[in-house]
């Protein structure tokens, strides 16, 4: 996945890392999970890692926004469709904060963040900004 998403409503897709841990009935049939299967990935779960991408793939938005600017565009960007940026997990603090670092730096760019936990979205990042 990445540029020119074949999803409609997205140009890119960017994925910070994969996994997450099932949150509710509503994550019985996580297409995301199944996916990660299929490419032999055990990613979800409590006690699995999740798979943490590249400095290279980091630098993807970087050059997305840079060819926004050229264009005189805005490209929406679905980032964590194998994630959920939101998930309760210590050691995923440094790498939103990256993410949110990588957000901020890419002014254009439209990030559109999917969650199981809105009510982690305000407390996340007051606690980490």
């Amino acid at each position: 996945m990445g540029v020119n998403s074949k999803i409609e409503w997205t140009t890119h897709t960017f994925n910070p890392w994969w996994g997450c841990t099932k949150l509710s009935e509503a994550c019985k049939h996580c297409y995301a999970e199944s996916l990660a299967k299929g490419y032999i990935q055990r990613v979800w779960g409590r006690k699995t890692n999740h798979r943490f991408l590249s400095d290279n793939h980091w630098r993807q938005p970087l050059a997305w926004d840079r060819k926004a600017t050229e264009m005189n565009e805005r490209p929406r960007v679905f980032c964590a469709s194998m994630a959920d940026v939101f998930e309760d997990r210590v050691e995923l603090v440094p790498h939103r904060e990256r993410l949110f670092d990588r957000i901020e730096q890419t002014q254009n760019l439209d990030w559109l963040l999917l969650t199981k936990r809105p009510k982690k979205c305000s407390a996340t990042s007051a606690l980490e900004k």
